[in-house]
């Protein structure tokens, strides 16, 4: 039976995958058109079912203008598109005012899928599927225009599959699933064919597919790690040996090359990034370390590597690493982590005055920044540990906040003699009836434990307070998620107040703040 991450898949492939499980997450979508989306429903569920999600799909009629029904139950709104019944010159704006419409009535997240030239349409309000490119590896076979007035739709029945596999896969979990930050991957018979301690160095074959896909995930600012039962010293030389391999080792995020159980070395691994456990996935060959994984931490993304293409295969359309913009920040990442270890070291056995000089702590604050908008909205839209209000602002949403006057987004970069941390924290205020209204607040994951959350945080207000000129009083907006606990407990001892499951607290801006040992400066 073929994987259904596997390429050129027939409806009958799809259609004889069976999911044993019983805990789905069911999901309703509405379907905005003006051609065809059935035959693509008629098989998305196969898909869907593999990330626990079963999806009942409502549709409008077909409709070129675009007149939007919208119910309050609806988990995703799909405006499905054939771009060429337009006139080109109109369609971008075309476009951008519908979706802008959408999310302005609707409020749940969109996937725009596109037909057609999409040449110069960027949208900032929907995720964008550009249709062309995900079936351009079946030429002419994409299309069926002798068939379109009566399937509905020019694309060919095969096009449909592949649009429902993307979007079954990739896309539609994507937005019901954490993101994934770290990949974890097994050595032997993964990431080469072979066994080093019983094969040699010399004699390992390079997966160089897999190991590609690992670079590339890493330049996106994917952490990448090791975790391998073998002898250190000789993986070490093994790296240094192999020039052909993709990834040094020193690339490595963090390694785990020792003799423990693979969940213990991935659950410390977790800790000293400081991320959850349902951020990480592991990739390994032998079935019995998946298992393994899968019973003592099941928060963690499994991968079994039987098959070096159907693994890259996977990784192409795993939904959790969808990302709408690379930032700088997802390229420091890593080399913040590393430096962690030494931070904590020090925190030890220094003050924290000590602490900030030893480290040269500089932090810069910016008000109001356009250019910060990726990083905002990335930040914002994280399943964070340090998150108070859930607020969940896309770019569009953003970029309107950064421009008003009764508003503002303050963000914090840090830095330090071991690596630049890039922005770390945003604080979106606004003037509520002369009082200052914290409306959302997140600090990264990353950064926490530096002895800085106190200090940067205050110093957000007083900016805010100073731009948006309102009174010493501040209410803070919060909500108890899942995972926001750090949060909380935060604005539990800064307020010195009880907390509800969700409210605004109200209490006096923080004066005097002690900053000796940092340096301090707004942009």
């Amino acid at each position: 039976m073929k994987s259904l991450f596997d390429k050129n898949l027939s409806r009958l492939d799809v259609l004889s995958y069976k999911n044993i499980s019983n805990n789905m997450k069911n999901i309703k979508i509405m379907v905005h058109r003006n051609h065809s989306f059935e035959m693509i429903s008629s098989v998305i569920n196969q898909f869907l079912n593999y990330f626990g999600l079963n999806a009942q799909f409502e549709y409008s009629s077909y409709d070129d203008s675009l007149n939007f029904s919208v119910k309050e139950d609806t988990d995703i709104h799909l405006i499905w598109l054939d771009l060429d019944r337009y006139n080109k010159n109109s369609v971008k704006s075309f476009v951008s005012e519908k979706t802008q419409e959408l999310y302005s009535i609707a409020k749940k997240p969109i996937i725009l899928g596109l037909i057609g030239d999409t040449n110069e349409i960027i949208n900032n309000v929907a995720y964008m599927v550009d249709i062309n490119k995900v079936i351009a590896s079946l030429g002419e076979k994409a299309y069926d225009t002798e068939k379109e007035k009566y399937s509905g739709t020019r694309l060919s029945a095969k096009a449909t599959i592949t649009i429902a596999q993307y979007l079954g896969l990739k896309i539609i979990p994507s937005f019901f699933m954490p993101q994934i930050k770290a990949i974890v991957t097994d050595l032997d018979n993964t990431f080469y064919k072979g066994i080093l301690g019983e094969d040699g160095a010399e004699s390992l074959i390079t997966n160089k597919l897999y190991q590609q896909k690992l670079q590339d995930l890493a330049q996106k600012g994917y952490m990448i790690c090791i975790s391998s039962k073998n002898d250190e010293n000789e993986v070490q030389s093994l790296f240094d040996t192999r020039k052909d391999f993709k990834i040094k080792f020193d690339d490595f995020t963090l390694k785990r090359i020792n003799w423990y159980s693979k969940s213990e070395n991935i659950i410390d691994m977790a800790k000293q990034m400081n991320i959850d456990l349902n951020s990480l996935l592991f990739i390994d060959d032998n079935i019995a370390e998946i298992e393994n994984v899968k019973s003592q931490i099941p928060q963690v993304k499994t991968i079994l590597f039987e098959n070096e293409e159907d693994v890259v295969n996977q990784l192409n359309l795993y939904p959790c690493f969808l990302k709408t913009a690379i930032t700088k920040e997802d390229m420091l990442r890593s080399q913040d982590i590393k430096a962690n270890k030494e931070r904590r070291d020090l925190a030890k056995t220094l003050s924290k005055e000590e602490y900030f000089k030893k480290l040269g702590i500089k932090i810069e604050l910016a008000l109001n920044e356009p250019s910060h908008a990726d990083r905002i909205t990335e930040l914002l839209n994280k399943t964070n540990q340090f998150i108070l209000s859930y607020k969940r602002y896309n770019k569009s949403e953003v970029e309107s906040l950064l421009k008003s006057k009764n508003s503002c987004i303050v963000t914090a970069s840090m830095s330090d003699k071991l690596s630049d941390s890039g922005i770390i924290a945003i604080c979106i205020c606004k003037n509520k009836n002369n009082d200052l209204f914290a409306d959302e607040l997140t600090f990264s994951c990353r950064a926490l434990g530096r002895n800085i959350e106190n200090i940067v945080i205050s110093k957000m207000f007083q900016l805010s307070k100073n731009y948006l000129k309102t009174s010493d009083k501040i209410l803070i907006n919060y909500e108890t998620g899942a995972r926001n606990l750090p949060a909380l407990n935060w604005l539990k001892n800064y307020t010195k107040s009880e907390l509800c499951k969700k409210g605004i607290i109200a209490c006096d801006l923080k004066d005097n703040i002690e900053t000796s040992g940092l340096e301090m400066r707004i942009l």
